[in-house]
This record gives structure tokens, C-alpha cells and sequence, in this order.
């Protein structure tokens, strides 16, 4: 990323270069402006992901807090889904992550949850942004501080999961894995959990130090580590997990990535196989997971690129599982957001419970080729690319939900389909094309990059 990239505040929270876009005043303010949203005195769960800024984030932002009238609870070092849940087990009136997920180290950042342990959406996070610009904050007495203890955080987080996955078909599958949380949160938590499920596993980057030992984001060209201890150890599976544990990503016996969106979709084939119900996702994931759900009988329903956008449609129409095709895995009934820890537990009980290696459960999902870009690009430019994209495919149809846009080319919901949208966390526009040909999704990217360059 470059040295200038601007503070980006979205539906995601905010983030930003440390020292530059991100500093302790920004930090400051919107701890403040956050608690200014809220009825005092309110409590307040306070997190953080490995990153060596965090620290010096979470006591400023704690005193903030204090000085707010809040008490503060603080987890410590901690996953996102595992702060989340804790919102609503300490009956607290929201949270802040200290976290930038998947950016790299240069990056943190600031998740802003409310009291149902869910994201602020587009109108509650627009409320603390007008508060921040607005910069009047009072200051009133009461402000207290407690730490909670992180055994805490495990076995609640452990509990709920063990409620809602077949634990015992799990243990008795002998199924083995490999763990590369790449020194994040998800090296205090994914190996507790799999031990608890009585899988062996090779745990490396497991040191939760923030030292990220490649770039966090769990795509393949970033897995080669992990591929290679599935091989070395013969391991059945491998899960990369992001710095602050919300996306996973596998890897097969062979030691090949099946690429983010299969998580999800394998999420959707073990789940709305014993339990059908609706499923949601957003517009850029994969075919691959509507398929899944159609072959139980499970509606799909699509929503904007956003978490909270996919846990309020999920609240609302109760539905049995969704996520997004990032490697973010979602049962409300276990933590209100995408947890890397649900992902693992409920790929293993699909192996577990099929007998099947996860190269032929994938082999065994219809096969569709999907390629991303992100392209530096303004509002403007995706605007007019989309109205160019349009005069060039004139039978394209266009999705009704309004997340930049997404063309469905043979003008049914059907690939070939391809997906512009500003980012909700760096200064890009994401484009996602898929196709059942690899050649035809990569030449549709390049041609929406082009255009966007071009304009």
C-alpha cells in the first residue's frame, strides 16, 4: 500500500497506515465519539489483535473510555469473534477491536460492535462518524476498568461451539490438520479447539506475536507454508486463519488451496445438509455456494459485500448458515459474525461425517472459475466503467442490491456474472468475475480493470 493511503472508514470500522492515516489522536476520537453514541454509563468490551500497535491503541483508548463514564472490560489480546461473543455474555453496550484483519502489519484498525455482539451497520456507524467530525465530547465521572481473563473468553467461545457440531463423530474420525494462523489471535484459540475435538494437528506461525510470517491474507499465493506442513505431516486438512481469526481458508490432503470461496460453500454443504433453512451470502461469493444450497433445498439469498449486512438478513430470515466467499464462515446461533474457529469445526465434521478427502468434496461441488483484481479507483471512474461494461453487454442484467454493481453477462442469475465495488477497507476498487471458464473470468477482470484505468 502506499505511504499516502487515506484513513478509510466504511460499514467495516476504520483503518489505516499506523503513525500516518491511523494515529493516536484519530484512535482518540473515535473511542470517543463511540461512547458518545451510547447511553452512559455504558460497558464496553476492549480488544486487540497481535499487532505490536495495539497496545499503545488499547490504553488510549481505554482512557478515553474511562474518562467517557464506560467501563471498560478488557480482553486483552483476543479474536474478533471471540470479543463479539462476549459483548452479549458481559451485557455490554458494544465493543472495540483493535484490528486491521487481513491488512498488512503497516495497517491497524478499529471494529465498532453493538450490544447484540454485531457490526454497526451503515446508519449506527454513520452516527459515530458524524460525532467524531462533530468532536464534542463530554466528559463525565464514574469510568471504571476491569481485565478479563482470556481462559474466560476461550471456554465460552469452545462451549458454544461444541453445542451446535458433532463433536463426538469429529473425535471418533481420526482425522488429522495442519494450523497457520500466521502469529495472530488464531494461535490462542484453534489449537485449544482442536484438541478438544480430538485432532491431531501441526501448528506453525503459531507464535501470537503479530510478526505475521507472510502477508495475512489467507489467499493461495500466501498458503505455501501451510502446504507444505499438510504434505511433510500428511495431514488431512489444512486452516489458514487470519490475523484476527474471522476467515479461514484450506487446504486439501494434497496440500493444494481450494481457494476461499469453498469454505463457505462446503460450510453450506455440511449445514443445510442436516438442517436445511435459508442461506446468505453476498454478491461477490461464488456460484459454487448457491449450488451447494440448491441441491439441499435451500433458498439463497444475496445481500451487500458487508458482515453486518449478511448477520441482520441472517437474523431476519432466520437462515441456517451464510457468510462471505472471503473464507468467512456465520452461524448466529454460535457468535453474530464470521468466525474462522465455526469454519474449522464444521469442515471437520463434513469429512468426519462423509468419509470423503475435502479434494473430493470439492471435486464434488460444480466447478467454476473465479478471479479478483483490486484496482486504485474512485466512485466516479466505477461509475462510469459500470455504464461502459453495460453498453458493451447489452443483455447483461443488473443485480437489484446496489454494492457498486453486479452484472449477470447471459442476463439470468447464472455465470458468467462479474462484480465492481469500491473496497470497504483499503483505497481500491474490488472487481471479482467468475465464469465457468478460467480463461473467460480472467479476461472479463482485465477488461473492467482496464476500463477503470482508462476513465
Amino acid at each position: 500500500m502506499p505511504e499516502q493511503a487515506p484513513l478509510i472508514v466504511s460499514i467495516s470500522g476504520i483503518r489505516g497506515l499506523v503513525d500516518q492515516s491511523l494515529t493516536l489522536d484519530v484512535v482518540r476520537r473515535f473511542a470517543a465519539a463511540f461512547a458518545a453514541s451510547l447511553e452512559p454509563p455504558a460497558r464496553i468490551v476492549l480488544a486487540r489483535d497481535t499487532r505490536a500497535s495495539g497496545a499503545v491503541f488499547a490504553d488510549a483508548i481505554s482512557q478515553v473510555l474511562q474518562s467517557a463514564g464506560c467501563h471498560v472490560l478488557d480482553l486483552g489480546v483476543c479474536s474478533t469473534p471471540g470479543a463479539k461473543l462476549m459483548v452479549t455474555e458481559l451485557d455490554a453496550k458494544g465493543a472495540l477491536i483493535i484490528t486491521a484483519s487481513h491488512n498488512p502489519n503497516p495497517w491497524n484498525g478499529l471494529k465498532m460492535i453493538r450490544a447484540d455482539g454485531v457490526f454497526l451497520n451503515a446508519e449506527q456507524g454513520q452516527r459515530v462518524v458524524d460525532l467524531y467530525h462533530a468532536g464534542e465530547f463530554p466528559q463525565l465521572a464514574g469510568g471504571s476498568y476491569q481485565q478479563v481473563e482470556p481462559a474466560r473468553v476461550n471456554r465460552r467461545h469452545l462451549d458454544r461451539i461444541m453445542r451446535h457440531v458433532d463433536a463426538d463423530l469429529i473425535r471418533g474420525a481420526g482425522l488429522t490438520a495442519a494450523v497457520d494462523p500466521c502469529n495472530g489471535t488464531g494461535a490462542l484459540f484453534i489449537p485449544e479447539l482442536l484438541t478438544a475435538l480430538g485432532v491431531p494437528h501441526r501448528l506453525i506461525n503459531g507464535t501470537p506475536d503479530g510478526r505475521f510470517a507472510h502477508e495475512p491474507e489467507p489467499l493461495p499465493e500466501n498458503l505455501t507454508d501451510l502446504s507444505d506442513s499438510v504434505r511433510d505431516s500428511g495431514s488431512d486438512v489444512g486452516f489458514a486463519i487470519d490475523p484476527d481469526a474471522d476467515r479461514v481458508a484450506l487446504v486439501d490432503e494434497n496440500g493444494n488451496p481450494t481457494g476461499e470461496d469453498y469454505t463457505l460453500a462446503l460450510a453450506v454443504e455440511a449445514i443445510g445438509s442436516r438442517t436445511p433453512g435459508p442461506v446468505v451470502t453476498t454478491l461477490s461469493t461464488s456460484q459454487t455456494v448457491t449450488d451447494a444450497a440448491s441441491r439441499h433445498g435451500c433458498p439463497v439469498i444475496l445481500t451487500a459485500v458487508g458482515e453486518v449486512n449478511v448477520v441482520e438478513t441472517m437474523l431476519r430470515e432466520k437462515a441456517v448458515v451464510g457468510g462471505e466467499g472471503s473464507g468467512g464462515v456465520v452461524l448466529t446461533q454460535i457468535d453474530p459474525g464470521r468466525d474462522a474457529a465455526v469454519g474449522v469445526a464444521v469442515i471437520l465434521e463434513l469429512l468426519a461425517r462423509t468419509g470423503k478427502k475435502l479434494s473430493e468434496l470439492v471435486r464434488d461441488l460444480p466447478a467454476y472459475s473465479i478471479h479478483k483484481r483490486k484496482v486504485p479507483a474512485t466512485r466516479e471512474q466505477l461509475e462510469r466503467t459500470v455504464s461502459l461494461l453495460r453498453e458493451r453487454y447489452p443483455r447483461a442484467w443488473l443485480h437489484p442490491v446496489q454494492d457498486g454493481a453486479k452484472l449477470y453477462l447471459s442476463g439470468d442469475m447464472h455465470c458468467p456474472w462479474l462484480h465492481l465495488r469500491p473496497s470497504n477497507t483499503e483505497p481500491v476498487v474490488r472487481i471479482v468475475a467468475e465464469s465457468t471458464s478460467a480463461d473467460q473470468a480472467a479476461q472479463l477482470c482485465d477488461e473492467a480493470g482496464d476500463l477503470l484505468q482508462q476513465t
